[in-house]
């Protein structure tokens, strides 16, 4: 026997199984070691290949990063239980003559078994090798029914992202547009009980970040439906609020410290799985469509006190340009 071929091959099936359970399983910031090499180099490439933000390049990463996980899984899996059963000459042979099988022919014998196929032209030799057909058997229907399974919650949470960018989009697309757009003439307090569901579903999605890392790559054409764009613009907004706008026209200081949170907690879970901070941080807002809009604004000290905040916008800012959406372009006004 070659013990260094089933040392290798136990291996490469407890680093599949590991990948897998650590990014499905496992309430984490980050995938497994495997499936995070693989999502990060997909994505770059895709960044270089992409035009622009509206690149089918970027949306096809998304799905592919998730079907190229899957893939590596039962890869390293496949490999993993071969190399154990090529270890030794006589382990598998032919069922009809029984004649040790060639390295091909268990590389069938071990798909055939990883899959539960059935039984095939080959067949475990000696009670040890048919308790590792047994093993590789379960482990296979355990692994990929995983994998089945990570895929419609993955789809479904995508889903469901966009549809909480297209609402805050639906607002107002830039920091300023949802401020002016909520601007009733005298307050902002339209935006008391949209910033209470922004804040509910901005932390299901944090929290499905961290179950589902993957959906980290997913990208939309439209910016309407872009995620972190839209929460940026929303914190953006957010922001203004809580430095500029004079205190008797905001919505109510729940609903902001909700949203405020929210979007903290979210912040918090990309920072420490995909984006360290932008190494600037993003312009200045433009307060000037806000004073046109007839919005108390108390702009004195603004700059001093929007550095206090360098740290946070910094984050924000790495994960909007990270979803190759340019600030200038999506989030908001810039003052010039």
């Amino acid at each position: 026997m070659q013990v260094w071929m089933v040392l290798v091959g136990v291996g490469l099936v407890g680093l599949s199984v590991y990948d897998a359970v650590s990014t499905t399983m496992a309430v984490s910031s980050a995938a497994g070691p495997i499936t995070s090499r693989v999502g990060g180099s997909i994505w770059r490439v895709a960044r270089r290949l992409a035009a622009s933000p509206r690149s089918s390049v970027l949306t096809a990463a998304g799905p592919v990063i998730l079907m190229a996980t899957i893939v590596v899984w039962v890869l390293l899996l496949w490999v993993g239980w071969w190399l154990v059963f090529a270890a030794e000459p006589g382990a598998v042979v032919s069922t009809s003559g029984s004649v040790p099988a060639s390295g091909w022919e268990r590389v069938y014998f071990t798909a055939y078994t990883l899959f539960t196929l059935g039984n095939g032209d080959f067949k475990p030799v000696g009670a040890g090798w048919q308790v590792a057909t047994g093993a590789a058997a379960a482990n296979g229907l355990v692994l990929v029914t995983m994998a089945i399974t990570y895929v419609i919650p993955v789809v479904t949470a995508v889903t469901e992202r966009r549809q909480q960018a297209a609402t805050i989009s639906g607002i107002g697309l830039t920091a300023q547009d949802l401020l002016v757009n909520s601007w009733d003439g005298s307050t902002l307090r339209f935006l008391d009980q949209p910033l209470m569901r922004f804040a509910e579903d901005i932390n299901r999605t944090a929290q499905r970040h961290l179950t589902y890392p993957c959906l980290h790559f997913f990208h939309s054409a439209e910016r309407s439906d872009e995620f972190a764009v839209s929460v940026a613009a929303l914190d953006e907004a957010l922001t203004i609020i809580t430095l500029t706008v004079d205190e008797h026209a905001r919505p109510h200081r729940a609903a902001v410290g909700a949203a405020r949170a929210a979007i903290a907690r979210l912040l918090a879970i990309i920072e420490a799985g995909f984006h360290d901070g932008a190494d600037r941080s993003p312009p200045p807002p433009d307060l000037t469509p806000l004073r046109e809009a007839g919005i108390p604004i108390v702009d004195e000290g603004f700059h001093d006190r929007l550095a206090d905040l360098d740290g946070r916008r910094r984050v924000l800012y790495g994960f909007t340009t990270g979803s190759t959406w340019a600030w200038e372009e999506a989030v908001e006004t810039i003052s010039r």
